[in-house]
């Protein structure tokens, strides 16, 4: 991993390598009268990144608990879920890095069409931080529990056909919406936390893709998107990151595109995928305490590429490799969440689950 940073005079270089490892044992139950309840375990405790550094003289690593949830299927429409829970959103890492599991209380409602199309209603109510209400220090906003909310609509509409007759191609539409109420955050322990205000985040989101796989008896060919625009991106850079230079560029929107590739399921040896997509993350435009930490390490104001391949080397282990280039949209930003000139990230994994 080789960052350079434009925050001082002069252009600072840092080269970083590390050998990482992720242990996650994860567990979900169905129980009688449409209860269920699961759980994740993992070796890190950052709710952005599982992955543990090898360190400190052959020293013992810690577990965390990653996940711990209840749900009530209410009616074959409705689901209820509360607890520390799997991400319930259509999303790309644009906006939510994939490895958080959100914690709150989550409502799914799905409404079936004729054939195979559904329209879901999604909602959560995150808590994104604690706060003591008998804080002597502060303002009324630095005693108020910080919380996150969370609409989205997912069409799912089914089309084309296979030898036997089935609908196996699909199109996915998924707006949505998120604000906090007026609180602040705290010890967030992500790679670009933002421990600040949460005002001036309203944010309309748009993800969605196109799936083939009637191409290529087989494979399936898809092509995603996702894009985020905040309503008040003028007042979170102003205001909150306190950058009041009028040269500089609120940017309210950040957006992907990408393509990609797989043949098999990614269960069987020889199964592999290639995907790649091109972003742009706009200074004011998304929540770092939720976005990617692996683009440009969660930085904001940053445009690049991101590549990555798999190949199952057997029916339980895949081979992984990951690359991300970017460079910065607005230049010599010298905030903490903006002050990346730019960046090459290459990671190698081997995955193996039992």
């Amino acid at each position: 991993q080789a960052p350079e940073t434009a925050s001082g005079s002069n252009v600072v270089s840092n080269e970083r390598t590390r050998e990482r490892f992720r242990f996650r044992l994860n567990g979900d139950a169905l129980m009688q009268k449409g209860w269920g309840a699961g759980f994740a375990l993992e070796s890190a405790n950052a709710a952005d990144s599982g992955n543990q550094t090898f360190e400190n003289g052959n020293d013992d690593y810690a577990l965390y608990l990653a996940r711990a949830y209840v749900s009530w299927q209410y009616s074959p429409e409705l689901l209820l879920v509360g607890g520390k829970q799997k991400n319930p959103f259509y999303t790309t890492d644009l906006v939510w890095n994939g490895d958080i599991n959100p914690q709150g209380l989550s409502e799914i409602y799905q409404h079936s069409f004729g054939g195979k199309d559904t329209l879901e209603i999604r909602a959560s109510q995150i808590l994104m931080d604690d706060l003591s209400e008998n804080a002597a220090a502060g303002t009324a906003r630095d005693r108020r529990d910080a919380w996150l909310f969370v609409q989205q609509a997912v069409y799912t509409h089914w089309f084309g056909s296979d030898s036997l007759g089935n609908q196996v191609d699909s199109l996915v539409l998924a707006p949505g919406f998120m604000t906090y109420n007026d609180s602040t955050l705290s010890g967030l322990a992500n790679e670009n936390p933002a421990n600040l205000s949460t005002d001036s985040l309203a944010i309309m989101t748009f993800a969605g893709e196109v799936n083939w796989k009637t191409l290529l008896p087989g494979s399936s060919l898809k092509l995603y998107w996702d894009s985020a625009y905040n309503f008040e991106a003028g007042s979170r850079v102003r205001k909150v990151y306190g950058l009041t230079n009028p040269a500089i560029d609120d940017d309210p929107f950040a957006w992907l595109l990408g393509v990609a590739y797989s043949k098999g399921s990614g269960k069987v040896q020889g199964d592999y995928s290639l995907r790649a997509d091109y972003r742009q993350v706009g200074l004011g435009s998304v929540d770092v305490n939720l976005n990617d930490s692996d683009f440009a390490f969660g930085k904001l104001n940053q445009e690049g590429v991101k590549f990555a391949a798999a190949y199952n080397v057997t029916d339980f282990a895949s081979l992984n490799a990951t690359y991300f280039y970017t460079t910065d949209m607005q230049q010599k930003l010298t905030h903490s969440l903006a002050n990346l000139d730019h960046s090459q990230i290459l990671q190698v994994d081997l995955v193996v689950k039992f």
